[in-house]
């Protein structure tokens, strides 16, 4: 006997074999039950939740010659036969292949004969939103004045798709996403019959990523187990789905956040190395980013996507180093990096440059997104005059000296702007290298020059800025900013930051034992 595919040899072949549509089995198994059969039905929702099984448990109940509190026997010639695909009046329509208005009139003319050997006709029309205008048309005369002897049952993944006009004339049932609980359970059960031994990580890590599927995960175990063998373990489950794991997108967030390009880079090559996708790189990355923001902002009633309790730790801490609106700013990035890499073959271009952007986007101060932490509330901030309120700082010094420190705090903020310029004038030109250069300091510029430092922590982007390519844009740049050309110099910065005209200037002011250096 030939082999049957796992999610084939566990199709559901009766309303208490259904995983997970309790609402709709019920509605359906009392109709069956006290003959009130609608003549036609629409069946919705997403790939693999049990449509087309569940059509054909109806299409074998209607037709049973022995029926059982609304199921089929299954025992019946009918049923047999039903099963077996042998039952003339049972009619299976792709309408993906078949969506035209010739076919659907052929269907017009074949309804109106009646059931050739049981006691109802049904046609079953998968995918029925790819019918055309003209062929919705033709089939809503059909199902406006049905023979009483003939039963549709059309099944959509694209419910908006469907016009009005079709979807008031039938019984419409929505299938949801199965949750990961109950794949879990049928994978067992899968797993048990056929004598195979799954770790509990490899369980959970199909489930996840079938996104409410159960015929997928079928798939996936199928699969894994043709590959790896009855034995299957979390690491067979991750090289033959070729997915990364949440450890390795733990370490590759952890970097992304720090912006070490060097880290990213290579982790990426060598993930692509071992066989993984880029677009599934991306989309794990995508996953594990929604898992940190509902992670910031329930805590551990978060549900998580691809983060298991071992690398929950790891999530406690980027949680820490991070603020919401950025991860959020974050996340858009990398959809739309994600979107790119679907239509693109340069993968590994596509996707270094994905997390070029990625590392690009600013950072925020925790404290401007407390309000969005879970339990948080603002605190009442004391009472000051009216000068101290305005400038905090300047609480109890001399006039001279309050004059002296807003002049500096003034300059500071002018090269600040001054910087924010040249960022983004050379994002403009190439994200990448805006990447590289968002890691350095402006510490000075004057008509013939401009110094940018760099902490010694970040000698790889150093490096790369001073090659011809970058160094050319940064020159660019600086032109479209201060209308002139100047030499680009890029030094390193002494531990203390004293080589910044900032810092110089209010030391000078103050004195080194009132100035202290902030990130």
């Amino acid at each position: 006997m030939s082999y049957m595919a796992l999610y084939r040899a566990w199709r559901p072949q009766s309303f208490a074999e259904v995983v997970g549509q309790e609402k709709t089995v019920r509605a359906l198994q009392n109709a069956l039950k006290q003959g009130r059969i609608s003549h036609a039905y629409l069946f919705s929702g997403p790939r693999g939740t049990g449509k087309t099984s569940m059509a054909k448990i109806v299409a074998r109940a209607v037709n049973c010659a022995q029926p059982r509190e609304g199921e089929p026997c299954n025992q019946c010639s009918y049923c047999e036969d039903i099963l077996q695909g042998n039952f003339m009046d049972v009619i299976e329509i792709d309408a993906a292949s078949n969506r035209g208005i010739d076919e659907i009139r052929d269907l017009r003319e074949k309804v109106r004969m009646l059931p050739a050997q049981g006691k109802k006709k049904v046609y079953i029309i998968d995918e029925v939103h790819m019918l055309t205008t003209e062929a919705f048309n033709a089939l809503l005369k059909t199902l406006e004045d049905p023979p009483d002897s003939v039963i549709f049952i059309l099944a959509t993944t694209e419910l908006q798709k469907i016009p009005a006009t079709i979807l008031s004339r039938c019984q419409s049932y929505h299938f949801r996403r199965l949750t990961a609980g109950e794949i879990v359970e049928r994978l067992r059960q899968v797993a048990l019959s056929n004598n195979m031994t799954v770790s509990d990580e490899a369980f959970d890590l199909i489930a996840r990523r079938a996104n409410g599927g159960l015929r997928d995960a079928l798939s996936s175990l199928d699969q894994i187990y043709s590959y790896k063998g009855a034995a299957i373990s979390k690491t067979d489950a991750l090289d033959v789905m070729g997915l990364v794991d949440d450890m390795y997108l733990s370490r590759l967030m952890a970097a992304v956040f720090a912006r070490d390009v060097r880290t990213v880079i290579e982790m990426l090559g060598n993930a692509l190395q071992q066989g993984k996708e880029a677009q599934q790189i991306v989309r794990e990355a995508i996953l594990f980013l929604r898992d940190l923001i509902v992670y910031s902002l329930l805590g551990n009633d978060a549900e998580l996507a691809v983060v298991t309790e071992s690398t929950r730790p790891h999530l406690q801490s980027l949680r820490e180093q991070t603020d919401i609106s950025s991860t959020m700013k974050a996340l858009n990035t990398l959809m739309a990096g994600a979107d790119r890499l679907r239509y693109s073959e340069g993968n590994r271009f596509q996707l270094e440059l994905a997390f070029l952007e990625l590392m690009a986007v600013p950072s925020e101060t925790a404290g401007e997104d407390s309000s969005l932490a879970p339990g948080s509330a603002p605190a009442a901030a004391p009472k000051k005059t009216a000068r101290a309120a305005e400038n905090p700082s300047d609480e109890g010094r001399s006039p001279a000296t309050v004059n002296k420190s807003a002049r500096a705090k003034q300059e500071g903020k002018a090269s600040q702007q001054e910087w924010t310029r040249l960022l983004a004038a050379v994002k403009e030109k190439k994200i990448p290298t805006h990447a590289l250069l968002a890691q350095g300091k402006l510490l000075q510029h004057n008509p013939q020059e401009v110094v940018i430092g760099f902490k010694k922590a970040y000698k790889f982007h150093k490096e790369k800025l001073e090659e011809n390519a970058n160094k050319s844009i940064l020159e660019e740049a600086v032109k479209e900013v201060w209308g002139r050309s100047a030499t680009v110099r890029l030094v390193f910065l002494d531990d203390d930051d004293t080589q910044h005209p900032v810092v110089k200037k209010a030391r000078e002011l103050f004195g080194e034992e009132i100035v202290e250096v902030k990130e």
